[in-house]
């Protein structure tokens, strides 16, 4: 299934399938994660609502080639028609971020989390921003959320709780301020190498869902192919060759 929803037919046909084979939800971290919020399969979107997640997408494609201006717009024209779209307030605040403009990323990650609680991707980027401004009590506090509210199935989980770990670390040690500056700047060292991580290995995960897709296809297991494909895009929203598999078993599905 695309971001929008399909024909009210083809809907109905994979509703059925996954209430009879079970849909299990997974979960990620950074930008394109697999949240609890975003799995919404059966949610009724307006016409405006629609339009704001195809911006969405549209920018993610800009945002993977550099192209940090346009992406912005493209983020900002999707909250402007879906003001409690919490993804793209994420999304926005990733951009700013990028373009050094610390304040309005916080601002938008924090009303990210006000409109949707559970949205975990806004969790993990906003303990990375506390630990780029050397605030590692607030970096602590977002890294705990995303522990607690990460699922069995969470992927990125882990990574917090490293994280986590990490940073009570130094902050449990209490040495002189100047041996403690020392400390937190190696801490924050690897912030950007780990951003960079957490964006290759969604990727990669993708692939791995992408890949069960395909092998489910081609043994006429379509609701698992769904299954498998959903996740895969969720992790890589742009991927158009993700987008064209769901369609053709989404097609296939309707067929049977």
């Amino acid at each position: 299934m695309s971001i929008y929803p399909p024909p009210n037919n083809i809907r109905d046909i994979i509703v059925i399938l996954f209430i009879l084979l079970g849909f299990p939800l997974f979960f990620s971290a950074q930008g394109a994660d697999l949240d609890k919020s975003t799995l919404s399969q059966e949610e009724e979107l307006t016409a405006l609502q629609k339009q704001a997640r195809m911006y969405r997408r549209e920018g993610l494609e800009m945002q993977d080639v550099g192209n940090l201006d346009t992406a912005m717009t493209l983020y900002q024209k999707a909250i402007e028609l879906d003001p409690a779209y919490a993804v793209a307030y994420n999304d926005l605040g990733i951009i700013y971020e990028a373009k050094g403009l610390i304040d309005l990323a916080e601002e938008n990650y924090l009303k990210s989390i006000k409109i949707d609680p559970m949205y975990l991707s806004t969790y993990s980027n906003l303990a990375l921003l506390y630990e780029n401004k050397r605030d590692l009590e607030k970096a602590a506090f977002y890294w705990e959320k995303r522990v607690q509210l990460g699922s069995l199935n969470d992927p990125w989980k882990e990574n917090a709780r490293h994280r986590l770990a990490d940073i009570r670390s130094v902050l449990s040690k209490r040495p002189v301020e100047d041996a403690r500056e020392q400390e937190a700047i190696g801490l924050m060292k690897d912030v950007t190498a780990y951003k960079s991580r957490l964006r290759k290995d969604n990727k990669a995960l993708s692939q791995e869902y992408f890949e069960k897709a395909k092998r489910s296809y081609n043994k006429g297991d379509f609701a698992t192919a769904m299954k498998e494909a959903l996740n895969a895009q969720y992790l890589d929203p742009a991927n158009e060759e993700i987008e064209k598999f769901i369609e053709k078993v989404q097609t296939r599905a309707l067929l049977r």
